[in-house]
């Protein structure tokens, strides 16, 4: 679903320490007496922040890659709090007709909402199974299968964060730090049978003050998947997410706000204040966004979006001509974005048969 582009946007968003965090550099224990045993990880040569400024050389920061997988990571426990035999079962109806046409075997059928990235499972064996992985089934079958099946057998949370197979939908950037505090700790490891230290005294960096803006870029997205990716985002922001190193220690306590949100459909025209996707038949209701299986149409059947993937525009949401060419909606500060998360919520309740 990479070849086309229906709707893309970005998320800009702000993480601040509440308390001491720490993402630990690899290069950490340098011999260098003179720095912490543990280490901030931080730029080795000066980069640009996204933003148009320069960052310096040694500048600390938290990896858009750590995010993602801490986003993920939430985004799974949620998936697999709620997922059922009932759910699979509907969900594998839904795709019946797909998955026989192509001749896909019934012990690959069934998918969970959440599958382990890391596993080596290729046949899922039930609620139970930890370690199966969509990816690796899918590559068994990768030479018979079309790419409209390569997401359809991906799990819910791979088709937006990809796998081994399919690349994902959401982008994370690095998170540059502005104002950054940084503190030292000193600590140990208790041996666990005698209570004695085991390790230590060690000493390690933290940053306890700070915030850290960052971006989100997506493209081709449904509504649910927004839902879902605003549910996790959700939770970090109120603080129930942690980051990095020593959680059990009480580091990695951070909190974030929405700045703004913007969506683009840059193949769309507005038409008496309904978008209309260029050179097709589709239009949708007037004051209604979409999803990307809004677009599809019978052309991208195959991929099992969502036919009804639309939903009304909340609240001082309007839509804005492109000066070149498509369609933006923007939104700015929490509450316009948080509007946005709510009026996807209905498209993800439907996704888990509610």
């Amino acid at each position: 679903m990479h070849k086309a582009t229906f709707l893309q946007g970005t998320l800009r968003l702000t993480i601040r320490p509440d308390g001491p965090i720490l993402i630990k550099a690899g290069e950490t224990g340098s011999g260098d007496p003179t720095l912490p045993d543990m280490q901030f990880v931080r730029t080795k040569y000066a980069v640009s922040d996204g933003s148009g400024s320069q960052r310096a050389a040694g500048a600390i920061y938290l990896p858009g890659p750590s995010l993602k997988g801490v986003i993920r990571a939430h985004c799974e426990r949620i998936c697999r709090t709620l997922d059922g035999e009932a759910l699979q079962q509907q969900r594998q109806e839904r795709r019946r007709q797909l998955d026989e046409a192509e001749g896909i075997r019934m012990e690959y059928r069934r998918i969970p909402l959440a599958d382990n990235p890391l596993g080596d499972g290729a046949q899922y064996g039930g609620l139970n199974d930890t370690r199966y992985n969509s990816g690796r089934a899918i590559e068994k079958l990768r030479d018979k299968i079309s790419t409209a099946a390569v997401y359809r057998l991906s799990s819910f949370v791979s088709q937006l964060f990809g796998n081994t197979a399919l690349a994902g939908r959401v982008r994370f950037a690095d998170a540059y730090g502005n104002n950054v505090v940084v503190e030292e700790r000193n600590g140990v490891a208790i041996d666990r049978v005698y209570g004695s230290v085991m390790v230590g005294p060690f000493n390690y960096e933290t940053v306890v003050g700070g915030e850290f803006p960052t971006r989100i870029d997506f493209k081709n997205v449904t509504l649910a998947q927004f839902g879902l990716l605003g549910l996790a985002l959700r939770d970090l922001a109120e603080g129930r997410i942690a980051l990095g190193f020593g959680k059990s220690r009480g580091l990695g306590r951070v909190t974030a706000s929405f700045d703004s949100l913007e969506i683009h459909y840059p193949t769309c025209i507005l038409e008496d204040g309904a978008l209309r996707l260029v050179g097709r038949d589709i239009r949708l209701p007037a004051g209604h966004f979409g999803g990307v299986g809004a677009f599809g149409g019978d052309a991208w059947r195959a991929y099992d979006f969502p036919s009804d993937d639309v939903a009304p525009l909340p609240e001082g949401w309007r839509f804005q001509a492109d000066e070149v060419m498509g369609v933006q909606l923007r939104a700015e500060g929490a509450d316009q974005v948080k509007a946005f998360w709510r009026a996807c919520m209905p498209a993800w309740k439907r996704e888990i048969g509610l």
